[in-house]
């Protein structure tokens, strides 16, 4: 079973980075890192694919921001709190904004369109936004590596449990996920 898996992760492991890191980012580097660690993933593709995945999904907000940014974000009561948080982010802080953000829980659909509705160069957005990405991506690949290594140190080489372990991570995760969106959801139609 183990070898299926392998063979799995090996010929669709790196898109389901790109999809990981599109949709959620941190939890997804930290199994990925992990995951590297026990050698079922290489660390430069896995690298390169969480990096794209994520601009991948900022680039998007950040053309959508362009489009109907301004109506989008004063459109409904939690966006326009979160615009209002995001606006005196960027306005403080700037370019450098994009730094502070890539590791705030929940701000990274935002303020990526707040670039966008207010006219932000593109040139400029994609440079800062590629290095700040390099520096979450290290950081949250290292800390999974590091887990991973912590694992080996306190079970052993165990490489079946290390993938049902990874594999459970990233299920939950994406329950906590889900239900965090419902709620979310949930507390904006209550509001509305």
């Amino acid at each position: 079973m183990i070898e299926n898996m392998e063979s799995f992760l090996n010929s669709y492991g790196y898109f389901a980075v790109f999809i990981g890191t599109f949709i959620e980012g941190e939890l997804f580097l930290l199994v990925a890192g992990f995951f590297i660690r026990h050698e079922f993933l290489q660390p430069l593709p896995t690298f390169i694919f969480s990096i794209l995945g994520a601009l991948t999904h900022e680039l998007i907000y950040f053309f959508l921001g362009r489009w109907k940014g301004r109506h989008i974000l004063l459109g409904n009561k939690y966006t326009k709190r979160r615009y209002k948080k995001a606006k005196k982010l960027v306005e403080k802080y700037g370019i450098f904004s994009l730094f502070i953000i890539r590791f705030i829980y929940g701000m990274r659909v935002v303020p990526m369109m707040l670039m966008g509705a207010t006219g932000f160069n593109l040139y400029k957005f994609l440079f800062f936004n590629i290095l700040s990405l390099i520096i979450w991506a290290t950081i949250f690949l290292s800390l999974g590596y590091f887990l991973g290594h912590i694992a080996i140190t306190l079970f052993g080489d165990l490489k079946h449990y290390y993938l049902i372990f990874g594999l459970t991570v990233v299920f939950v995760g994406l329950l906590v996920y889900l239900f965090y969106a419902l709620i979310t959801r949930n507390k904006k139609e209550v509001k509305q």
